[in-house]
């Protein structure tokens, strides 16, 4: 997570990117859009599948994207990536996958209009670790939705600074590089970004005291 962020409610790791489950653990077929690699570009890519396919699925998800076109968007994503993977410096490759998660939900979000899914009874079955008891895998559902609605309330650019640099870590300046916008103008979306959050967890914490779900 990013530095910076104080708040008595911190933003949860959204193990499903959201309300939904997280996609498969294997290394995910490739989308049939990719083009022909060198044996060598192959394995990079196949590798870079195996390590990133499930936080560019998560942050495509953070970002708007509904989960029934999650996998497509991430796949748009490494297609992107198998066009210019020459292009793109080794070790790089997460922030270009970025980028293009950042430019595919914005694409997505204007297409389709996607609104944020309401949560069912499959969202608890579907929590992959066994350990936590059926309370607090509730009570994570519902810290994790009310991410979401705070999240969807929010200017778009306020949103993108706020999860890149919140959730998936990101500094200023390879938000900036990812964004295409000036370093001052990527800090000003933070410090208004998190007094959004903080605005929201004091609503929160105010709901909670009076005896509603967070």
């Amino acid at each position: 997570m990013g530095a910076g962020l104080s708040a008595t409610v911190e933003p949860p790791a959204l193990e499903g990117g959201g309300s939904s489950a997280l996609p498969r653990e294997d290394t995910p077929s490739r989308p049939s859009g990719i083009v022909a690699l060198s044996a060598r570009d192959s394995g990079r890519l196949t590798e870079l599948l195996r390590r990133h396919y499930v936080r560019v699925w998560q942050a495509l998800r953070r970002l708007g994207v509904d989960e029934a076109r999650a996998d497509d968007a991430a796949q748009e994503a490494f297609i992107v990536l198998s066009r210019r993977l020459c292009d793109v410096r080794e070790g790089s490759e997460r922030t270009f996958l970025l980028s293009c998660a950042v430019r595919i939900a914005a694409n997505y979000r204007r297409t389709w209009h996607t609104q944020r899914e309401v949560v069912d009874d499959r969202a608890l079955a579907a929590e992959r670790d066994p350990g936590p008891t059926a309370e607090q895998l509730l009570d994570q559902k519902r810290l994790r939705q009310a991410l979401e609605e705070m999240l969807d309330g929010w200017p778009d650019e306020l949103r993108i600074a706020f999860v890149l640099f919140e959730l998936e870590g990101l500094s200023v300046p390879e938000i900036s590089q990812v964004t295409e916008t000036k370093l001052g103008t990527v800090a000003s979306r933070l410090r208004r970004a998190r007094e959004l959050f903080q605005a929201g967890a004091k609503r929160l914490r105010a709901r909670a005291a009076a005896g509603g779900e967070p």
